[in-house]
Protein backbone atom coordinates (compact mmCIF):
# COMPACT_ATOMS: atom_id res chain seq x y z
CA UNK A 1 0.00 0.00 0.00
CA UNK A 2 1.44 3.27 -1.15
CA UNK A 3 1.05 6.67 1.04
CA UNK A 4 -0.32 9.22 -0.96
CA UNK A 5 1.99 12.46 -1.24
CA UNK A 6 0.65 15.95 -0.72
CA UNK A 7 1.56 18.49 -3.39
CA UNK A 8 4.07 21.08 -2.89
CA UNK A 9 2.38 24.33 -3.30
CA UNK A 10 4.29 28.15 -2.92
CA UNK A 11 3.23 29.75 -0.07
CA UNK A 12 2.95 33.38 0.46
CA UNK A 13 3.20 35.08 4.03
CA UNK A 14 2.25 38.71 3.45
CA UNK A 15 2.15 41.06 6.25
CA UNK A 16 -0.87 43.26 6.28
CA UNK A 17 0.00 46.37 7.74
CA UNK A 18 1.59 48.51 5.02
CA UNK A 19 1.53 46.16 2.22
CA UNK A 20 -2.23 45.15 2.09
CA UNK A 21 -3.79 48.00 4.12
CA UNK A 22 -2.57 51.23 3.98
CA UNK A 23 -1.26 52.94 7.03
CA UNK A 24 -1.29 56.48 8.18
CA UNK A 25 1.72 57.37 6.54
CA UNK A 26 -0.04 56.14 3.65
CA UNK A 27 -3.14 57.93 3.78
CA UNK A 28 -1.10 61.15 4.73
CA UNK A 29 -4.16 61.02 7.85
CA UNK A 30 -4.75 58.79 11.09
CA UNK A 31 -7.33 56.02 10.80
CA UNK A 32 -10.43 56.97 11.81
CA UNK A 33 -11.37 53.55 13.87
CA UNK A 34 -10.50 49.78 13.05
CA UNK A 35 -12.34 49.57 10.25
CA UNK A 36 -11.47 52.36 8.35
CA UNK A 37 -9.34 50.29 5.89
CA UNK A 38 -8.08 50.96 2.38
CA UNK A 39 -5.67 47.93 0.73
CA UNK A 40 -2.99 49.09 -2.07
CA UNK A 41 -4.53 47.99 -5.61
CA UNK A 42 -1.08 46.56 -6.61
CA UNK A 43 -1.20 44.32 -3.64
CA UNK A 44 -4.35 43.08 -5.15
CA UNK A 45 -3.06 42.57 -7.94
CA UNK A 46 0.19 40.77 -6.84
CA UNK A 47 -1.94 38.24 -4.70
CA UNK A 48 -4.03 37.15 -7.95
CA UNK A 49 -0.72 36.57 -10.00
CA UNK A 50 0.37 34.79 -7.01
CA UNK A 51 -2.61 32.88 -6.60
CA UNK A 52 -3.01 32.18 -10.21
CA UNK A 53 -0.07 30.05 -10.40
CA UNK A 54 -1.70 27.89 -7.91
CA UNK A 55 0.10 29.60 -4.92
CA UNK A 56 -1.43 29.49 -1.15
CA UNK A 57 -1.36 33.66 0.68
CA UNK A 58 -1.36 33.79 5.01
CA UNK A 59 -2.10 37.56 6.11
CA UNK A 60 -0.19 37.83 9.14
CA UNK A 61 -0.44 41.49 11.61
CA UNK A 62 1.04 42.09 14.96
CA UNK A 63 -1.71 43.38 16.73
CA UNK A 64 0.45 44.04 20.40
CA UNK A 65 -2.50 46.77 20.82
CA UNK A 66 -4.87 44.12 22.14
CA UNK A 67 -2.17 42.88 25.06
CA UNK A 68 -1.53 46.41 25.55
CA UNK A 69 -5.60 47.45 26.41
CA UNK A 70 -6.06 49.73 23.41
CA UNK A 71 -8.25 47.14 21.45
CA UNK A 72 -9.87 43.99 22.23
CA UNK A 73 -9.45 40.71 20.29
CA UNK A 74 -12.57 40.72 18.44
CA UNK A 75 -12.09 43.53 16.70
CA UNK A 76 -8.77 42.67 15.73
CA UNK A 77 -9.86 39.58 13.97
CA UNK A 78 -13.03 41.92 12.68
CA UNK A 79 -10.35 44.02 11.39
CA UNK A 80 -8.26 41.94 9.57
CA UNK A 81 -11.28 40.02 8.04
CA UNK A 82 -12.12 43.04 6.33
CA UNK A 83 -8.48 43.23 5.10
CA UNK A 84 -9.68 39.66 3.92
CA UNK A 85 -12.62 40.76 2.25
CA UNK A 86 -11.35 44.05 0.93
CA UNK A 87 -8.40 41.82 -1.28
CA UNK A 88 -11.27 40.40 -2.78
CA UNK A 89 -11.13 36.78 -0.49
CA UNK A 90 -7.69 36.12 -1.84
CA UNK A 91 -6.33 34.85 1.56
CA UNK A 92 -6.08 31.38 2.51
CA UNK A 93 -5.72 32.35 6.36
CA UNK A 94 -5.55 34.94 8.19
CA UNK A 95 -2.90 35.31 11.69
CA UNK A 96 -2.43 37.50 14.39
CA UNK A 97 -0.18 37.77 17.74
CA UNK A 98 -2.33 39.78 20.10
CA UNK A 99 0.53 39.85 22.66
CA UNK A 100 3.25 42.96 23.38
CA UNK A 101 6.25 42.98 25.61
CA UNK A 102 5.27 45.85 27.75
CA UNK A 103 1.93 44.05 28.54
CA UNK A 104 1.43 43.81 32.41
CA UNK A 105 -0.25 40.65 32.20
CA UNK A 106 2.82 37.49 31.85
CA UNK A 107 0.80 35.85 29.44
CA UNK A 108 0.29 38.81 27.03
CA UNK A 109 4.17 39.99 27.40
CA UNK A 110 5.46 36.75 26.55
CA UNK A 111 4.67 34.16 23.89
CA UNK A 112 6.35 32.32 20.63
CA UNK A 113 3.81 34.34 17.65
CA UNK A 114 5.54 37.63 18.29
CA UNK A 115 8.07 39.00 15.29
CA UNK A 116 10.68 38.18 15.17
CA UNK A 117 10.13 34.94 16.68
CA UNK A 118 8.83 32.53 14.51
CA UNK A 119 5.93 31.16 15.50
CA UNK A 120 2.97 32.62 14.06
CA UNK A 121 3.85 32.16 10.70
CA UNK A 122 4.98 28.03 11.72
CA UNK A 123 1.73 27.67 13.15
CA UNK A 124 -0.25 29.68 10.20
CA UNK A 125 1.16 27.44 7.58
CA UNK A 126 0.86 24.15 9.24
CA UNK A 127 -3.34 24.87 9.48
CA UNK A 128 -3.38 25.76 6.33
CA UNK A 129 -1.52 22.22 5.30
CA UNK A 130 -3.62 19.92 7.66
CA UNK A 131 -6.83 21.60 5.94
CA UNK A 132 -5.25 21.68 2.24
CA UNK A 133 -3.83 18.82 2.20
CA UNK A 134 -0.19 19.97 0.91
CA UNK A 135 3.20 20.89 1.86
CA UNK A 136 4.92 24.22 1.51
CA UNK A 137 8.55 23.58 0.81
CA UNK A 138 11.00 26.92 2.11
CA UNK A 139 12.28 27.03 -1.56
CA UNK A 140 8.80 27.61 -2.87
CA UNK A 141 8.02 30.08 0.01
CA UNK A 142 8.23 33.79 -0.14
CA UNK A 143 7.61 36.64 2.64
CA UNK A 144 6.74 39.89 1.89
CA UNK A 145 6.53 42.75 4.53
CA UNK A 146 7.48 46.31 5.44
CA UNK A 147 8.58 45.77 9.22
CA UNK A 148 11.98 44.82 10.41
CA UNK A 149 10.60 42.27 12.37
CA UNK A 150 9.21 40.37 10.46
CA UNK A 151 11.98 40.56 7.24
CA UNK A 152 14.21 39.49 10.07
CA UNK A 153 11.93 36.28 10.87
CA UNK A 154 11.95 35.37 6.99
CA UNK A 155 15.91 35.45 7.24
CA UNK A 156 15.50 33.75 10.42
CA UNK A 157 13.41 30.86 8.87
CA UNK A 158 16.04 30.83 5.98
CA UNK A 159 12.78 32.01 3.22
CA UNK A 160 12.94 34.54 0.95
CA UNK A 161 11.72 37.66 1.36
CA UNK A 162 10.80 41.05 -0.21
CA UNK A 163 10.11 44.71 1.13
CA UNK A 164 6.51 45.12 0.67
CA UNK A 165 6.88 48.26 -1.17
CA UNK A 166 8.85 47.02 -3.62
CA UNK A 167 6.94 43.82 -4.33
CA UNK A 168 3.70 45.78 -5.11
CA UNK A 169 5.81 48.08 -7.19
CA UNK A 170 7.30 45.64 -9.57
CA UNK A 171 7.23 41.88 -8.00
CA UNK A 172 11.28 41.81 -7.58
CA UNK A 173 13.18 39.40 -6.79
CA UNK A 174 13.66 37.72 -3.49
CA UNK A 175 16.36 39.26 -0.98
CA UNK A 176 20.06 37.91 -1.59
CA UNK A 177 19.33 37.23 -5.46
Amino acid sequence: MSVPTRPAVPMLFVEVEGVLRKTPEDLGRPWRGPFDIEVHEDAVERLRLWKGAGGRVIGFSQQGGVALGETDDQTAVRTLWTVRERVANLLDHVVHCPHHPDATVPDQARCWCRLPKPGMLIAAQHEVALRQHEHYPLWMALLVARSPEALQAAADLDLDHLHGDRWRRDGGAPAGE
